[in-house]
């Protein structure tokens, strides 16, 4: 009774290890929720750094863009991968070596760990230490 109760745990923690890691791990991708292009609001959710100008783009195999649309100026580009261990929303961004201009509420460096939040299919949001950018889908 005992080994059959121990087998029983050991499948249920495997099947449900695979459904969490499942699309995620260390090759380059995007959590499905916030593939597509994006514009992002007003502000940041500090309320005082404004980033109505950014444009995110972001491709399934991982590649993103986050840009300012209304001058053309270079944010920050590169590929990411997910670290979603569960329903934490963590992304990992790698990001070019040219052109790195993050946004001002934000002090990465060109490797940095992101979390991202679904709020439904037309909006999204971005973060890093507290600092949320939201995104609604491009019309």
């Amino acid at each position: 009774m005992r080994i059959k109760t121990i087998a029983v745990i050991c499948i249920l923690l495997t099947f449900t290890g695979s459904l969490i890691l499942t699309g995620c791990g260390e090759s380059y991708n995007a959590p499905a929720g916030i593939i597509g292009q994006w514009d992002c609001r007003d502000y940041a959710s500090n309320e005082e750094t404004e980033t109505g100008f950014y444009a995110l783009t972001v491709e399934e195999d991982g590649s993103f863009s986050l840009y300012d649309q209304v001058a053309g100026n270079p944010g920050i580009s590169g590929k990411m991968y997910c670290d979603d261990t569960g329903n934490l929303g963590i992304i990992n961004i790698e990001c070019d070596e040219e052109d790195f201009d993050p946004p001002a509420c934000w002090n990465i460096s060109k490797e940095a760990r992101l979390r991202y939040k679904v709020l439904d299919k037309d909006t999204i949001k971005l973060g890093y230490v507290g600092i949320w950018l939201i995104f609604d889908r491009a019309k």
